[in-house]
């Protein structure tokens, strides 16, 4: 399996709570290029999922519209204090699919990304609206290899 593991686009510095903190015109420009790029570079996705925090919702909707509309589940294993195992063993229970995008926060996309590839010395930076790419033999520690991370530019 294949997955995207995707750092929310920009979003403002402010609003009442982290979890609605939405994204900035910047930062849904800069994904909807982003996407749309991957997408023309023949990169497919079956399944979205996203943490809940608005941020990430709207990250995931900017990706979906790239796509020609998708739908989005929202997983509460993806906000940005969770443990990259609780996610892991989350995904464990979920009907498998080729290809996953998977929309979450710094520290976790950089915590998960580490446990995954069984380096969790290492944990990759991740800019807002970064994407590692993944193949995926198990959901658990070591059991991923990472391909490739790009950027908005």
């Amino acid at each position: 399996m294949k997955v995207y593991l995707c750092r929310h686009g920009e979003a403002v510095s402010q609003a009442p709570t982290d979890a609605e903190r939405p994204l900035t015109e910047r930062g849904r420009l800069e994904v909807m290029a982003l996407w749309q790029t991957l997408y023309d570079e023949g990169v497919r996705v079956d399944r979205l999922i996203a943490s809940p925090y608005r941020r990430a919702q709207q990250t995931g909707l900017c990706i979906a519209r790239a796509y020609g509309g998708m739908d989005q589940e929202a997983c509460g294993y993806l906000v940005p204090e969770a443990q990259p195992e609780q996610f892991l063993n989350w995904l464990i229970g979920q009907p498998e699919s080729d290809s996953l995008v998977v929309v979450s926060h710094m520290p976790l996309v950089s915590l998960l990304t580490a446990a995954w590839v069984g380096e969790p010395a290492s944990r990759p930076g991740f800019r807002v609206g970064s994407v590692a790419c993944l193949d995926v033999e198990v959901a658990a520690t070591g059991g991923a290899r990472l391909r490739w991370m790009r950027g908005p530019t």
